[in-house]
């Protein structure tokens, strides 16, 4: 039986149009180092057709999507802006070390403040939202048909926090893998899990990293999918911190070792991100 990869790729940044060779050069980079598992959503624009197209056929690899999020439309104007933007920013990066060190600080503080902003999220949401079995059909019926795919191995409740029909939407994702329509489901968290979180064994949970799983008395044995260490390692360690390893692949595949029973998502921005990843 084929085994899910410790490196997954989160696919929000894997886009069509100006970005799709960029993008398929990053899931052939993946594939390339035996990474067989990529994370996907219809809130992540067109990413799930990319998959499809690109790994049409392909039994070896595991997907998973979401439902719970509506879809980011961007115009193909809005698309172009974010490319060139990206574009300009990775040459002055690459040529000037004061706009290296600019956006580098830039992002480390929006970075900080998106991570005061889930943290207070979290605490102050409070379930409004009722998630129909209809809607949730509809949505993986589209996510099917955009992947080219029969099921899913994996489908997830994008921030659960926000429904009231939490365990009803549970057993219908239940329905849904008795159908043979996915393998596994679980909830997708944009926050990282507390002591007082207690699900169920049949859940596989999506949640972001926590600075204790850098210790490996934080070892568990349940299997789960982790985002955000890369984020961690680049915009939260200080430079003592980051002394201890050999950059951030070494961070990652570290990681690994301690926890051989999660899988960790990234998401590069390009190919050569993916360089040294033992999978």
């Amino acid at each position: 039986m084929k085994r899910i990869s410790r490196i997954g790729i989160g696919c929000h940044k894997l886009q069509g149009g100006f970005e799709k060779k960029r993008s398929y050069n990053i899931i052939r980079a993946a594939l390339d180092n035996n990474i067989n598992y990529f994370d996907t959503a219809p809130r992540y624009g067109d990413s799930e057709e990319l998959l499809g197209e690109f790994l049409k056929g392909n039994s070896e690899v595991f997907i998973s999507s979401k439902v719970g999020l509506s879809r980011l439309n961007h115009s193909k104007l809005q698309k172009f802006q974010s490319y060139f933007k990206r574009e300009v920013k990775l040459v002055l990066k690459n040529n000037f070390e004061f706009a290296k060190l600019f956006l580098d600080n830039k992002l480390q503080m929006r970075y900080q403040e998106n991570i005061k902003k889930l943290n207070l999220i979290s605490n102050l949401n409070k379930p409004c939202l009722i998630l129909r079995e209809s809607d949730i059909r509809a949505s993986l019926t589209s996510s099917l048909q955009n992947l080219k795919r029969s099921h899913l191995d994996f489908y997830f409740l994008h921030e659960p926090e926000q429904y009231l029909n939490v365990e009803e939407i549970i057993e219908i994702f239940a329905n849904l893998k008795n159908e043979g329509l996915i393998r596994f489901y679980g909830l997708g968290f944009h926050r990282s899990l507390k002591d007082t979180d207690l699900f169920d064994e049949s859940l596989v949970n999506l949640s972001m990293f926590n600075e204790d799983m850098i210790s490996i008395n934080q070892n568990s044995s349940s299997f789960s999918i982790i985002h955000g260490a890369m984020g961690y390692y680049k915009y939260a360690m200080d430079q003592i911190e980051k002394n201890k390893y050999d950059g951030p692949i070494d961070f990652l595949n570290k990681l690994t070792e301690l926890h051989p029973s999660k899988t960790f998502l990234i998401a590069p921005s390009n190919n050569h991100q993916l360089l040294g990843i033992k999978s």
